[in-house]
């Protein structure tokens, strides 16, 4: 069903941006980095704590397989920013469990929360007015399916995309799991769609795998991983490098591995793009992320970047097929020579 030829100007639907002057998405690979750098991001002055909300992911994904119109899409997102901007200036729908990595308690700036409580709807809009206070919002492999996000937000946008090698481990590992978790644990929020197994039976899988999903239903956990690596690698490659040619938005690319070394430079192309500049608040939550480190993870000293790609690749050896690891290693070479990755 088409449901662009049935909606017609008279009846399309439309919310403009008025409170939300500047909002960064960070989106990246599950496993990737994002949150280390949202975290980083928020501790910016004005821009609020990062938060997760699965339903633009939602309306991307409804657009990207022909059940939802641009419009409609355009819509809502611009419907929920504007709920968003207000709701944080009042702490309503704000994370308030420590435990959670999107808690409140893991901020560089708790107490504005706290000191948010009380305050009215209307003094929380004309909060928004004066202070103009930068939302943060975090996305997962949403880069590729995020036409109606840029067509929404324009020049208010910048969009932060995260990439990291997909030759490491922790992050194959990672994925690996949630192959699994898609078919059987339903506390997730992606979209699924409907098909049969290899025995006919009813099967449902992540809308990722529409277009690969004969090679998907025939890998083992560590194949379907790899497979989406490539989809998503390879498909938001091609859209960041078409996107950039007619969006008036701001787009930052950032490789793990750079970033995690060598930080400064994004920082500045971050704070250029948001007209703020880090403060000590900032400073403390790099050191907090252990940014900029002498290792390529917090958890393995000297582990350099010819260790865990070597790493990486033993384990797909010893676990998938032949033809995802020769996928996997021209995915690799590709990844290194589009972000300048020398070993």
């Amino acid at each position: 069903m088409n449901l662009n030829n049935e909606i017609t100007d008279s009846c399309k639907p439309y919310r403009k941006l008025r409170l939300a002057k500047k909002i960064v998405v960070v989106d990246g690979m599950i496993g990737g980095g994002k949150n280390l750098l949202s975290s980083i991001v928020s501790s910016f002055p004005s821009v609020e704590m990062w938060i997760h909300r699965t339903q633009i992911e939602q309306v991307c994904a409804l657009y990207h397989l022909g059940h939802m119109s641009l419009d409609a899409a355009k819509t809502l997102i611009n419907t929920w920013i504007e709920e968003e901007i207000l709701n944080q200036n009042m702490s309503r729908n704000v994370n308030f469990k420590p435990s959670d990595i999107s808690s409140i308690f893991h901020d560089a700036r708790p107490l504005r929360y706290f000191k948010r409580l009380l305050k009215s709807p209307l003094k929380a809009k004309e909060s928004v007015e004066k202070e103009m206070p930068v939302l943060n919002l975090m996305t997962h492999v949403n880069t590729s399916y995020s036409k109606p996000l840029f067509e929404a937000l324009g020049e208010r946008l910048i969009y932060i995309r995260v990439s990291r090698h997909p030759m490491t481990t922790d992050m194959i590992k990672h994925n690996k799991k949630w192959t699994e978790r898609w078919e059987n644990d339903d506390r997730h929020s992606y979209i699924m769609y409907k098909t049969l197994n290899e025995n006919k039976k009813p099967i449902h899988l992540p809308f990722y795998a529409k277009k690969i999903e004969k090679k998907y239903l025939n890998g083992n956990s560590t194949d379907k991983s790899i497979l989406l690596f490539d989809q998503w690698i390879r498909n938001s490659d091609n859209f960041i490098d078409e996107i950039k040619k007619s969006t008036e938005a701001t787009i930052i690319e950032i490789p793990y591995e750079k970033f995690v070394f060598y930080p400064e430079i994004y920082i500045k192309k971050i704070s250029s793009a948001l007209a703020l500049s880090p403060d000590k608040k900032t400073i403390k939550m790099m050191r907090r992320q252990r940014v900029p480190r002498s290792s390529l993870t917090i958890d393995k000293k000297n582990y350099n970047l010819i260790d865990s790609f070597a790493h990486g690749r033993a384990y797909v050896k010893q676990n998938s097929s032949l033809e995802s690891l020769t996928m996997l290693d021209k995915l690799a070479n590709d990844y290194e020579e589009r972000h300048n990755i020398n070993k």
